[in-house]
């Protein structure tokens, strides 16, 4: 088997990979903005205007702080994933190639493989992944590439959500 395909550099579409990814360890990031206004409102409710000030305050700078971890994780990839990749997939596993790298992750290697829209997240570890978008794939291949997957017990999730627009920001 193989198929090979080549991907162009798409941001949102990297840090919609990432921000699923990573959506566990992300969710205390979205939430802290919340668990702090609630002592605000206790201020509020008991008529202390300063701790309730103080509170809402904390809550704003956590807001403003929050989507900082997911940038910091697509700045970090985007120096890989900002140029075109060829992408390679073969009896041995899966080949990436750019500019900056030529590295082949094999089979074994590989966890699980998850398929979310115009994508699919190749977990190497708990906390290791690398997405590989699947827009360019042609159906066939495509089609090959799940069996593929399936076969090997690698496949999570809904391959229908492939079809899916990436998901924005």
């Amino acid at each position: 088997m193989m198929i090979t395909f080549e991907t162009q550099p798409d941001r949102r579409r990297l840090t919609a990979g990432l921000r699923r990814a990573y959506r566990r360890t992300l969710l205390p990031w979205r939430l802290l903005p919340f668990v702090a206004l609630l002592p605000a409102l206790v201020g509020l409710l008991f008529g202390d205007l300063r701790m309730a000030g103080g509170w809402a305050l904390v809550a704003a700078v956590l807001a403003l702080v929050g989507p900082l971890p997911l940038r910091s994780l697509v700045r970090a990839a985007w120096k890989m994933y900002g140029t075109p990749i060829t992408w390679t997939f073969t009896d041995e596993g899966v080949r990436g190639v750019n500019a900056l790298s030529d590295s082949t992750v094999r089979w074994a290697a590989l966890n699980r493989v998850e398929a979310v829209p115009g994508q699919l997240l190749f977990w190497i570890s708990r906390s290791q992944v690398f997405p590989v978008p699947v827009d360019g794939l042609a159906g066939a291949d495509r089609e090959r590439l799940l069996a593929v997957l399936r076969e090997r017990g690698l496949l999570s999730g809904d391959p229908a959500t492939l079809a899916g627009p990436a998901a924005p920001r």
